[in-house]
C-alpha cells in the first residue's frame, strides 16, 4: 500500500514536471507586455495599503515611480510613458508628503528628460504646485518648471507666466534669479522695454536685500543685453554704473 502511494507521488511529480516543460516550450519566445503607467489610487486607498502609514506609502510609491518601465525585464523609453497617469502619481505623492524633495527631483530631472517634450505638461504643472509651497527652497522647483516650459517645450509665453509666479515667491535672503527670470524671458520674447522696466523695478524694490554681486548682474544685464549700446550710453543707471 505504501509502495503504491509512493509511486503515485512520483507520478504526480512527473506530470507536474512535464506540464512545466510544456508551458515553457510554448511560451519561451513570448515577452512580457508592459502595461504602461496605471492610474494612481486615491490618497485614502494608498495610505490604507500601508495601514494608514502615509510616510511608508510615500516611500514605497516613490520607488515604484522610479521603477516604472523596468518591471518586465525591459527598459522602456520615457517618451512611451503615460504622462497623464504619471501626473496623478505625482499629485498623490504630494498629498502623502509635501515636505520631501525626492519625488519633485525625480519629476523634474528624470521624467523631465522625456524625449518627447510635448508630454511634459503634467510634470510642469506638478512642479508648479510644489514650487508654490511656502516651505523653504520649494520655489526652486517652480524655477525648474520655467526651464522645462521655456527650453524643452519652447513655450515662451507659458514660461513667462510661470516666471511671474516664481517672482511672487521671492523673499529677502533668497537668490535674485527668481526675480530676474521674468525679465530675461521678456528679453527673449523681444519685449525689451518691458524687460527693462522689470529690472529697474527689481532694483528699486529689492536691491537693499540682495547680494551686491546680484545687483551688479542686474545692472550689467540691463545695460549690455537689454539696452542697445546707444541706449546704454544715455541711460542714467548705466552711466552711474560705469563710474
Amino acid at each position: 500500500m505504501k509502495m503504491l502511494e509512493k509511486q503515485g507521488h512520483y507520478f504526480v511529480l512527473i506530470l507536474a514536471l512535464m506540464g512545466n516543460f510544456l508551458v515553457w516550450h510554448f511560451n519561451e519566445h513570448r515577452l512580457p507586455v508592459w502595461a504602461n503607467v496605471p492610474p494612481a489610487p486615491s490618497e485614502i486607498a494608498a495610505a490604507a495599503t500601508f495601514l494608514g502609514d502615509k510616510e511608508m506609502a510615500y516611500r514605497s510609491f516613490a520607488i515604484t515611480l522610479q521603477s516604472f518601465g523596468n518591471d518586465t525585464g525591459q527598459v522602456m523609453a520615457l517618451k512611451d510613458y503615460n504622462y497623464e497617469n504619471l501626473g496623478g502619481w505625482f499629485l498623490l505623492e504630494n498629498g502623502l508628503n509635501n515636505h520631501s524633495d525626492y519625488v519633485p527631483y525625480l519629476a523634474g530631472y528624470y521624467f523631465g528628460a522625456n524625449q518627447d517634450p510635448s508630454k511634459l505638461g503634467p510634470v510642469i504643472e506638478y512642479l508648479r504646485i510644489v514650487g508654490k509651497n511656502p516651505l523653504p527652497d520649494k520655489w526652486r522647483f517652480l524655477g525648474q518648471a520655467v526651464f522645462l516650459k521655456r527650453h524643452r517645450m519652447n513655450d515662451i509665453k507659458g514660461a513667462l507666466k510661470l516666471a511671474e509666479e516664481l517672482a511672487e515667491t521671492y523673499r529677502p535672503g533668497m537668490p535674485a534669479w527668481p526675480l530676474q527670470m521674468k525679465a530675461i524671458i521678456a528679453t527673449d520674447m523681444g519685449d525689451k522695454k518691458q524687460a527693462y522696466l522689470m529690472m529697474v523695478e527689481m532694483l528699486h524694490s529689492a536691491a537693499a536685500t540682495m547680494d551686491p554681486i546680484e545687483v551688479n548682474f542686474i545692472i550689467d544685464y540691463t545695460c549690455n543685453t537689454i539696452l542697445s549700446p546707444m541706449q546704454s550710453a544715455k541711460d542714467a543707471l548705466c552711466q552711474k554704473h560705469d563710474k
